[in-house]
């Protein structure tokens, strides 16, 4: 059994969520979102404000942090000529009217194309309010990135003689992949956002877990002879990592 309340600490919304045999309490922070307490059922409100209260300092640089990550990041309007990310390269979102009957996506090197069925378009529909829209977008990405990241994951298999006995695309929240130790690699289609070079970083580090199941030197000996600055390709996917949001399934 596990239920949920609701009180004020400070200026932030809080959420409790209650746990059968939980011994400590816990606090998670997302952007735009109550903070999350999850804690016994029998911990009362007072030590979790004590709780928080302890944690203040490191909450507020957090909401800091997400603020600006916001306003760095702002979210992505379906809206002619609205920017978005496709391989590293800036598109400018641009409605095409179609004889097809379905709505579908494609792209130029200037233009990510939303192509609209005549029959449902009109001179004075507005993109943002299209039903699919969004839907078709994310449709795009993932099949452009199943086909990019398959092609990329063949060509650096056959460098590096390292070959996976499977390849798996998922919309994993933190990771951009992994490897597992029956040599399944997980890509994150999401990466498609990405240049090449920083899609390359990530394929040749899972395909060195195929050798090296750790981070040991020897690991990173290995992706530097492929990805000799893979250290600034690191820093740069930190910086970047939210150019994928708006592909995130709400």
């Amino acid at each position: 059994m596990s239920g949920k309340e609701t009180f004020l600490f400070a200026k932030w919304p809080v959420e409790v969520h209650r746990r059968n045999f939980r011994r400590s309490v816990s606090i998670y922070l997302y952007p735009n979102k109550p903070i999350k307490v999850v804690a016994a059922k029998s911990t009362p409100q007072k030590v979790i404000v004590d709780f928080l209260m302890t944690k203040k300092d490191w909450i507020e640089k957090n909401f800091e942090k997400f603020q600006e990550i916001a306003e760095k990041f702002p979210d992505k309007k379906i809206k002619a000529y609205e920017n978005f990310p496709f391989k590293g390269k800036e598109r400018k979102l641009k409605v095409v009217i179609t004889l097809h009957k379905k709505t579908f996506v494609s792209v130029t090197d200037e233009h990510l194309l939303l192509h609209i069925p005549r029959n449902d378009w009109s001179a004075n529909s507005l993109i943002e309010e299209h039903p699919t829209a969004l839907k078709e977008i994310r449709h795009f990405y993932k099949r452009e990135a199943v086909d990019f990241l398959s092609e990329r994951v063949k060509f650096w298999a056959g460098e590096m003689n390292l070959h996976p006995s499977q390849v798996k695309f998922r919309e994993q929240k933190t990771r951009w992949g992994s490897c597992s130790s029956r040599k399944v690699i997980n890509l994150n289609w999401r990466l498609i956002v990405f240049t090449q070079e920083i899609i390359d970083y990530v394929i040749v580090h899972e395909l060195a877990h195929l050798q090296h199941m750790n981070h040991s030197s020897h690991f990173w000996g290995l992706v530097e002879k492929y990805v000799e600055n893979y250290k600034d390709i690191v820093k740069t996917m930190k910086e970047s990592q939210y150019l994928v949001e708006f592909l995130s399934e709400t």
